[in-house]
């Protein structure tokens, strides 16, 4: 845009230049009339003077009938300041005249009066060449009975006017100062008509400040010269009537100019032409646009981007216009938005042929920018921004920074937020350049924070994702790094601290090692003279910093809320549950979507105890190459009151989960919320929440803390040294130990409950805890202990269970004689499943050599058996045990089982008498050392070592009321097998086989014996019972009956029905032998005996109990 293809018309001339750009000028500012306010005197304060700028600058539009009866809509335009370099542009644009003069002041006396209006004075002749009224607004004179009356200067040429104070006294200066507008608009009415009156060979060349020197030499009646007067003086029509509110006009007396001074090539009032002509444009467009505009702008390079952006959207092309404006026709010869846009683009492009016009170029690519977004027209408003940057003026370090930060407001309306900062930073670099003579780093730092949103960067580490990247990083890190910098010139250490924090919190993944390890010493090096704590800071301007914190120095890899103890857990007390009537189940979810909690949020389906320490786990990494240390670590928690204790760990360089153990106690009952831990490293202390912990899962546990429980320590006391972590006793099977079970309350406060439970792992009756004495001894006080017996009983199996084949079980199962009907239809093979040992034996003779052979041939097993019995006790005291909880201490008793004796084959034997028979047992030594065996009361046995021997026991036959539902027709399997257990269980009952070994004893049961058909026979007690009478009232049967040769024995049997129902079809039979008392019986005695009477007689019925 800006070529050389043109030659320069002019050179600089000493001071040629317009003096001051104005960056803040608009297209509406070619409608309006500048009036400049100042403040005189020191009596008036600077904030009453801003309350009467205020009042005047809302006065900025009035409503004039012109002449001819066409109401005129005048703008006005205040300024505080103006400088005189850029009104003698006035010519050149008329809006750049200063019109007006307002100056306010405040006086007590005579001589501060005579001094404003001296001052007055001497405004009005600084600005004499363009002037066309002013206004002397005094102050505190004047003005009533309550105000001094002083008398102006003579030399007091102007209007004054006079208030008490710039209150609701002054209420007439808002109609005085549209009085005053009305008036400059008279006066400029006036010149208008002058200027459009005059003849075209009387016009006067109108000429550019730097131009004046170019008219030397200069043919000033030749006809270019003409043609380039009468442009010029159209053109200059042109902007007269823009501000007498004669729009139509002024598009009329723009295009004529253009045509006119195209023709002479005169570029720079072409361009004048152009931008006047899509400034009136406009203005017919957006007739309104400045009531929603400031005129001075005053917001401070200190506001926040915040403030900014809040005016940043992008303007609509809809138009503004007036109910009065709709009504009149727009006229014919007004630009499109794309006109507009190109004679904005021309301008520029004439404006750039003239190095002295370089402020006016600036100021009409801000005006044409500005334009373009009204019209949405955003590439076109980029391009006109973008030629500023190639605009080369010396000028001022402060007017650079002001052009730069107008660069970045603008866009920002664009939307390109970077490129904004770009410029903003750009802009705090000028602060602190090294021409600028007033360096000010408050003011770089301050722009450096406002940059910051355009870089997607923002101060608070919540608005960084997790995951994923944001915005351009190595430029972010740049940034950042600015920011420190800014922050450690500034002098605000702690400032510096948190954005270096920051730094190494959100831009950790994109710092590679060697980056890391600079900043964390550079951090250090900071922190050393203020550190950083997790709290927000607040500067001066109001801006809150945000906290943060070091998350990744060092990296938590895992977290992990730790069980109390198994012996500390608290357990729920099991109640008796209630009915409560039906339960009514529904598939549908009500209210689940409420329901629904965030997954990042852990409920432990474990408890804590109030008062009781805990633990949680950490496992921590070191990224960097040098030794970290970490002090101060405690937990993060809410919700309940919790207790935690501090920890300084130092971590060895680049150490890869290191664990750590973090505790506290939770002091009240309720949910407990554990956030996170803190830490105190590089010098910055920092809350390291579960949240934004890249590597932990989970944004918080939630834990429940019960009320506290008391403690007890639960040992047995085995009389003996014992070293081995689990107490172990070593017993023969069959014998027995006494231990103590040893309680003490070790906590705090008193144990009100204590319930013990055994559970073995083998049998329930190898230890049993004596708790007779318990409930005398509760509750238990603290530092107290409960001693309880325990005995310990090597319970084992002493029958020989070695597998046999079938054909033995059916043999021994089935052999004998049924001599019962309910036997009597038994069915071979029905048993044959069932694994039951055989004895090998019956009644009668046998030898031990036979036996000694045979349990030569048995497959034992001799090892020593392991028996583990847990000992549970279960105890609770207040307040704990009011909220339904209690303790566990679980103790664990190993016994160690060597075998004693061994049952290794049995069989019964009848007895005597009906009411007993005998139980033969074959015992064999197990043990390496001689074994007494007591079987009967007053008989025993010595066994050697690896022997066996034969004893007969005599036993109780088992009665009818145990068995006499199984003398049934029905021959089941199940019948049978119940018949064999309750048998069995008899004998178990009936028979203990002691043992001595030493000053060791014990016993042997016979608990789980098995037996065949006949023993059972034998072992039942017969469901008849008979008594045998000999010469009556002498019962025999039962010993020996002694009667002399020849002599009459009177025999009677009498028979008795024991079973509940009756017996039919029974014989009752007599018979008599002789027994040689050597194993031979004679059953023939017809020559020997006679019987007197039936020695068998037939029965058809004995009915139930009956004889």
């Amino acid at each position: 845009m800006r070529s050389a293809v043109s030659v320069i018309l002019s050179n600089p001339s000493s001071d040629p230049n317009m003096s001051h750009p104005d960056y803040e000028q608009t297209y509406h500012h070619h409608a309006t009339l500048l009036i400049l306010v100042k403040h005189l005197g020191e009596e008036l304060s600077n904030k009453s003077f801003q309350k009467i700028f205020d009042r005047i600058n809302k006065i900025n539009n009035v409503k004039v009938v012109d002449s001819v009866g066409i109401t005129r809509n005048i703008w006005a335009r205040f300024v505080k300041d103006y400088p005189v370099g850029n009104n003698d542009w006035g010519d050149f644009q008329t809006h750049r005249r200063l019109l007006g003069l307002i100056t306010v002041g405040k006086c007590k006396t005579q001589g501060e009066f005579n001094e404003i209006c001296r001052t007055h004075e001497s405004y009005k002749v600084k600005y004499t060449l363009t002037l066309y009224d002013s206004r002397c607004i005094v102050l505190g004179i004047n003005d009533g009975p309550n105000t001094p009356n002083f008398t102006p200067p003579t030399n007091f040429k102007s209007r004054a006017l006079y208030y008490a104070t710039d209150g609701e006294e002054s209420s007439t200066l808002e109609n005085n100062i549209s009085e005053f507008l009305s008036a400059l608009f008279w006066v400029l009415e006036s010149k208008r008509h002058e200027r459009s009156r005059e003849k075209i060979e009387r016009v006067s060349l109108l000429l550019a400040p730097f131009e004046r020197r170019d008219l030397v030499g200069l043919d000033m009646e030749s006809r270019s010269i003409r043609k380039r007067s009468f442009g010029r003086m159209t053109k200059h029509l042109g902007d007269l009537c823009l501000q007498a509110g004669l729009y139509g006009d002024a598009i009329s007396h723009y295009n004529a100019a253009a045509d006119n001074l195209r023709a002479v090539n005169d570029w720079l009032w072409i361009a004048s032409a152009c931008e006047g002509l899509s400034a009136a444009s406009m203005c017919i467009r957006y007739p309104n646009a400045l009531k929603s505009q400031i005129i001075q702008r005053n917001a401070s390079l200190q506001e926040t981007n915040k403030s900014r952006t809040n005016h940043s959207k992008t303007m609509s092309g809809t138009e503004i216009l007036e109910p009065s404006s709709l009504l009149l026709p727009r006229p014919n010869n007004v630009l499109s938005p794309e006109d507009i846009c190109k004679n904005y683009r021309e301008a520029i492009i004439h404006y750039s042929k003239y190095q002295n016009a370089g402020v006016i170029e600036i100021e009409v690519c801000f005006k044409a920018a500005r334009v373009a977004i009204e019209l949405n027209m955003v590439l076109q408003a980029a391009f006109f921004l973008q030629n500023i940057i190639f605009i080369n003026l010396n000028l001022p370090e402060d007017e650079k920074i002001q052009k730069l930060m107008t660069l970045s407001d603008l866009y920002i309306k664009l939307g390109f937020r970077r490129k904004s900062s770009f410029y903003q930073r750009l802009a705090a670099t000028y602060y602190v350049s090294a021409r600028n003579p007033n360096t000010d780093w408050d003011q770089c730092y301050n722009l450096m924070l406002q940059s910051l949103s355009g870089h997607d960067l923002t101060l608070d580490p919540s608005d960084y994702q997790s995951e994923g990247e944001r915005g351009w990083g190595k430029l972010q890190k740049v940034v950042l790094q600015d920011i420190v910098a800014a922050a450690k010139r500034v002098g605000h250490s702690s400032l510096a601290t948190r954005h270096m924090t920051l730094l190494l919190q959100v831009m950790w993944n994109e710092l590679s090692p060697a980056e890391k390890h600079e900043c964390a010493l550079q951090l250090q090096n900071i922190a050393a003279q203020c550190e950083g704590s997790p709290i927000p800071l607040v500067l001066d301007s109001g801006l809150v910093i945000p906290p943060a914190n070091l998350i990744h120095i060092p990296t938590a890899e895992n977290f992990q809320v730790h069980k109390l103890k198994p012996h500390q857990q608290p357990v729920k007390l099991e109640k008796v549950k209630e009915d409560y009537g039906p339960f009514l189940f529904t598939p549908l979810n009500f209210g689940s979507m409420e329901r629904k909690t965030s997954n990042k949020d852990y409920k432990l389906n474990y408890l804590w105890v109030a008062e009781e320490e805990c633990e949680v786990k950490l496992e921590l990494t070191n990224p960097l190459p040098f030794e970290l240390e970490v002090s101060n670590m405690r937990l993060l928690t809410n919700g309940v009151v919790f207790e935690t204790l501090p920890l300084t760990v130092t971590l060895p360089p680049e150490v890869c989960r290191y664990p750590v153990t973090l505790t506290g106690t939770p002091k009240e009952v309720g949910e407990l919320e554990i956030l996170g831990y803190s830490t105190h490293t590089l010098g910055v202390k920092s809350n390291c929440r579960l949240k934004i912990l890249p590597k932990i899962p989970h944004s918080q546990f939630t834990i429940e803390v019960v009320p506290a429980l008391p403690l007890l320590k639960a040992s047995i006391n085995m009389f003996a040294d014992q070293k081995q972590s689990t107490p172990t006793i070593s017993l023969y099977a069959g014998e027995s130990a006494m231990c103590e079970l040893v309680l003490e309350n070790i906590g705090r406060g008193l144990i009100e409950l204590i319930d013990i439970s055994i559970d073995s792992s083998s049998d329930s009756n190898i230890l049993s805890c004596d708790t007779s004495e318990l409930e005398k001894q509760l509750p238990l006080a603290e530092g107290s202990k409960i001693v309880l017996p325990l005995k310990v009983f090597a319970a084992a199996n002493f029958i020989n269970t070695y597998p046999t084949d079938g054909v033995s079980i059916r043999s021994s199962l089935f052999s004998g004689t049924n001599s019962y009907p309910s036997l009597s239809s038994f069915k071979h093979g029905v048993f044959d499943h069932l694994g039951t040992p055989s004895p090998s034996f019956r009644s009668g003779p046998s030898s031990l050599n036979s036996l000694n052979s045979q349990f030569n041939r048995l497959n034992i097993d001799n090892s020593i058996k392991g028996a583990e019995c847990r000992i549970k006790v279960k105890y609770s005291g207040k307040p704990g045990i009011d909220a339904g909880y209690c303790r566990i201490a679980t103790l664990t008793l190993h016994v160690d089982i060597t075998n004693s004796i061994l049952i290794s084959n049995w069989d019964v034997l009848p007895s005597e008498t009906s009411s007993h028979f005998y139980m033969v047992l074959d015992v064999m030594n197990m043990t390496n050392q001689e074994v007494e065996v007591k079987y009967t009361e007053s008989k025993s046995i010595l066994i050697e070592e690896g022997e066996s021997c034969r004893v007969p026991i005599p036993v109780e036959r088992c009665p009818l009321t145990k068995i006499g539902q199984y003398f049934q027709s029905e021959d089941s399997i199940k019948e049978i097998v119940d018949l064999n257990t309750a048998c069995s269980e008899h004998i178990a009952s009936l028979v203990e086989v002691a043992w001595l070994m030493g000053n060791r004893q014990g016993t042997a049961t016979l608990k789980g014996i098995t037996l065949s058909s006949h023993m059972l026979d034998i072992v039942r007690m017969s469901p008849i019972n008979w008594d045998i009478w000999l010469n009556v009232g002498e019962a025999g049967g039962s010993g020996p009956f002694t009667v002399t040769l020849g002599e009459c024995i009177q025999a009677r049997v009498i028979a008795h029905n024991s079973l509940s129902r009756s017996l039919t079809d029974l014989s009752l039979s007599v018979h008599i032998f002789q027994d040689y008392q050597n194993g031979t019986c004679n059953f023939n005695l017809d020559t020997r005996l006679a019987i007197a009477g039936p020695s068998h007689l037939y029965l058809p019925e004995v009915r139930l109990f009956l004889t």
